[in-house]
């Protein structure tokens, strides 16, 4: 029960960021991981055009 206790302890130090701004990074990091795949995805037709002629 210990462990438990420090947890909860530790926790509490943590400096959480405000709801708000983990939207922001949350809209960055799906934005971000939407380009690279529209990226892979034109790249793979591009080479597989190119390849597969």
């Amino acid at each position: 029960m210990a462990f438990l206790a420090d947890l909860k302890t530790e926790v509490k130090k943590v400096d959480w960021p405000a709801p708000g701004r983990v939207w922001q990074i949350t809209l960055v990091v799906f934005l971000i991981v939407a380009l690279m795949t529209a990226f892979a995805f034109v790249l793979d037709l591009a080479l597989g055009g190119l390849l597969f002629r």
